[in-house]
Order: C-alpha cells, then structure tokens, then sequence
C-alpha cells in the first residue's frame, strides 16, 4: 500500500500514524511471503511474529512490524498515567497487539468505495482513522479488564490469645483468620468444610482429595481453595481495588498492605517489627539448611521464628488501642496515596512518606546491615526532601524533632550527628564503595538509623495527616521546595 502524504518528518518521534503506516505495510509485506521464508525469519518458533486481535483474526509481520508495533504501544502507555497506575504493563502490550488487530481487520472501512482494492494509495486521513481505531479499541478493552475486587493478602501480626479485635489502617482492614472466613465465606456448607479440617475432623488433605474428584461440589472446592490460601497465617488483610485489571490489583495491594504493616511496626521495637509478616515474606521466620562436610555427609538443619507476636493474654489488644492515633494517622496519609495512584501520583509530600515508609520496613527486615543502613539513608533523604544534601536533612530533623532547639544533654548524639552518622558515614559511604559492607558489621550505625527514623515518621506522619485533613492548607499543592518550607515551619510551631 503507497502513501501520497508523508507525514512531517521533523517531529522528534515517529507520530501514532507513521508507526501505524509501517506495521500495516509490513503486515501487507509479510502476507504476500511464502509461509517458510517467512516462519525461518521468526527469532521463536513458538511464539511466531504475528498481530492477533480479540476478533480471531491474526495478521503475520516481520520483526519491523514487531518493533513498530512496540514502539506505538510504548507512547500509548507513557501517554495514560490512570492506565499505568491500574494496569499491569504486560496486560497493557497484550491488550495493544489485540486492538491493532483488530484495527487491521477494519481498515477497508476506511477506504472510499471507489478504491476498495488493497494497492489502492493511501491518504493521510486514512492512517489517521486506522489510528483512531487502534485507539477506540485499546480504550475498550482497557475498560473491559479492569474491575473492582476485595483483595485479601494472607498475613501474620498477633498471636490469638492476645485477642487483638479487627481494625483499619486507612484503606486496609486487617482481621483475624476466624472473624475473615465468617465474613467472606458466603456459604455455610463451604464454612462448614473449612472448620472441620480447622477442627480436626477431617484432614487437608482428605479435603483436598474429595474437592478436586471427578464430580465435586462448589462447596468443596471452595474450602480448600481458601485453606490452600490462607495456609498458616492467622490473620487477612483486606483492601478494596477499584477499576484495576487483576494483576496489578494485587500487585498495588501487596504494597498497600505491605506499608500499613510497617505503620504497625513503628509502635514497636525493631525484633517484634520483624514478626509482622505477610504472604511473600515467610523467609523471615522459617528457614531450611542444607550442606555437607568434606567426607560428603549430609548436615541438614532449620531455624523457625514463630511469627507474630505474642506476649500477657490480652496484653497486645491494649496495645494496640492506646496506638489508634497514630494508626488513625497513618490511615489518612495511606489512603491519601492510595487515591493518589488510582490516576498518577499522590501529593509529593504523600508519595515521600510511602517511599520512606517503605524503605524503613525493608531496613527493619533486612539480614545485612550493610543494605539496612542504606535503606535508611535513603528514607532520611527521600522524607525529608533533602535532595541528597545532608544540612537539609538535618535541618528537617531539628524541626521534627527537637523543635524549638533545645540542648542535647552532654554525652549524647545530637541529631545533626545521628543524620551524618546515617546518611554520610553510612549511606554515602557504603553506597560509593569508599567504606566495605557487606559483611561487616554496621550495627550501630544501622540502630541510630532506625531510632532516628522510626521517630522522625511518628512525629510527620500525625503532621502530615493534619495537613491532609485541613481544606484550607495549600502545603500538598504548591510546589515541592515551597511545601517542604511550609512543612518545617509547621514542625518548628508545635507547642
């Protein structure tokens, strides 16, 4: 197919059309190939070269339309900030090949009735329908993907004689094994099933045996779909994702989850931190060791951590209700980040606390203290917006937390101290190679580390909620020098 109008080539970057121009000629080009040259240019023969739409249809290429075709859905995804935020980029390339497919197969459409033969020039216009058609389809399937889910991520926090009651961190509502399998197990014979094995009645796998035979129930296979899940945690997280394909739901609730968790930890001391965990973390409390000595005998060996915490019956569900402030706070500021990124990204002064809160969490369940103490390095500079100068972040450390200057008793580190300790002694050091890491021990920079930043989120966290929750701070949207100025000033005011 010829072109009369060629696009302008002075654009920085081929435009939407002219990549569509090359794979629909390289589709027509490869079409008119004989199947075995064309198969031999194929770098896996198990995934040919082709563009298949939802329709059926598929269309062979030539790695010029593969990489055209890559190209175009690359400037699409880069263009919607809501997709990349609610769909995963895999899902995303799949959805684009189908809806170019698809394009393709309705490109005589575009073709004036005078002109229905293939050789037939192509206009200008022409590409610019097939264009908008890829787009119309690609919208319509990103829209048919995404849907709204509970997400539930298996987790350990307490043990169940504390009788710790279910609560909320923001958009995250953690609750026991019992009071989850009541609330969302719908039918009363797949509950019944679930609490029989749990009961020691029946055994897993006796249930596993009876749901998946030729001819079971849903019941059944419900129950041991849920026992299969939850496996050995006691307790679930929940967290509702609305509009995002399925994949990236709970991708972005793992990480949802995964920070609420490490709110939690900062009421406690770092050792009872590390016992919360969440599916995808068990290596942090079970552990299987395998090695042989040199006359070739095996020597086998395990370390187990009970997860969660445990403590006085009761003791931990007072604990965590003189902790409702703090975890009221940190709900605000994770949910406002959780909104945030339904579209793009949240307010800067957000987006550096989640960033922060997460590389503290990392730092607290980190085996090296080599990569801790990094990790805290970076959330001192990330949370105080310090932009890598060390005085900027020990002037954010002053504010929050000696505010209005007083002395630093003698004999003790001053936080001006603590900051070059963490972030140039440690972080900056180990980082650039100039101090060796690995395997040395750095355990007391990396405890400075974590006393200093662990207190350095509680006192932001409460400001930060406050900010959120006052319609007439203008912090989270002015520009991010501006706010982090108004940020300090607000810290040096408190009484």
């Amino acid at each position: 197919m010829a072109r009369t109008n060629q696009l302008k080539s002075t654009e920085p970057k081929e435009s939407a059309e002219q990549l569509v121009e090359i794979i629909l000629t390289d589709a027509i080009e490869a079409a008119a190939m004989p199947f075995g040259p064309w198969r031999a240019l194929n770098p896996n023969l198990l995934v040919p070269m082709v563009i298949r739409g939802r329709s059926g249809y598929e269309y062979r290429v030539t790695r010029v339309g593969v990489d055209a075709m890559h190209r175009l859905t690359d400037q699409e995804w880069r263009a919607r900030d809501a997709v990349r935020q609610t769909i995963a980029r895999s899902e995303f390339d799949k959805i684009s090949f189908q809806a170019m497919g698809d394009a393709i197969l309705d490109r005589r459409t575009h073709i004036p009735d005078d002109a229905v033969d293939q050789s037939a020039e192509a206009t200008e216009d022409f590409f610019k329908s097939m264009t908008a058609d890829y787009r119309r389809k690609l919208e319509d399937y990103v829209d048919a993907v995404r849907r709204t889910t509970d997400r539930h991520i298996q987790c350990n926090l307490f043990h169940a004689d504390q009788n710790v009651p279910s609560f909320k961190v923001g958009p995250v509502e953690f609750l026991p094994r019992a009071g989850w399998l009541k609330r969302y197990i719908r039918s009363d014979a797949a509950l019944e099933h679930v609490r029989s094995v749990q009961d020691g009645r029946t055994t897993y796998e006796e249930l596993r045996t009876h749901a998946l035979a030729a001819g079971s129930d849903q019941d059944l296979r419900t129950a041991w779909q849920v026992l299969s899940s939850l496996n050995g945690f006691g307790w679930v997280a929940t967290v509702r994702m609305e509009g995002h394909e399925l994949a990236q739901s709970h991708h972005k609730a793992s990480i949802l989850v995964g920070l609420a968790i490490d709110a939690i930890g900062l009421r406690f001391q770092v050792e009872d931190a590390r016992r919360f965990t969440k599916a995808g973390r068990q290596h942090l409390f079970s552990e299987e060791r395998l090695a042989t000595s040199t006359d070739g005998k095996f020597l086998a060996g395990w370390s187990v951590q009970m997860p969660g915490l445990g403590s006085a019956p009761g003791a931990l569900a007072a604990k965590m209700a003189a902790e409702r402030a703090f975890l009221d706070a940190a709900g605000k500021v994770l949910q406002a980040y959780a909104v945030g990124r339904q579209t793009g990204r949240a307010p800067h002064l957000v987006e550096r606390w989640a960033n922060a809160l997460y590389w503290v969490g990392e730092a607290r369940r980190e085996a090296s203290d080599f990569m801790a103490v990094v990790n805290y390095g970076c959330a001192a500079d990330g949370l105080s917006g310090a932009g890598g100068e060390a005085t900027n972040m020990m002037r954010f450390a002053e504010a929050a937390l000696n505010p209005k200057g007083k002395p630093i008793p003698a004999g003790s580190l001053s936080i001006a101290g603590a900051v070059n300790r963490v972030y140039r002694e440690g972080r900056n050091k180990l980082a650039h190679g100039e101090t060796v890491g690995l395997l040395e021990d750095h355990a007391e920079i990396r405890s400075i580390g974590d006393s200093l930043l662990t207190n350095l989120l509680d006192v932001v966290t409460v400001e930060l909620a406050a900010v959120i929750d006052d319609p007439s701070s203008k912090i989270l949207v002015v520009r991010e020098d501006h706010a982090y100025r108004a940020f300090e000033a607000k810290l040096k005011a408190r009484a």
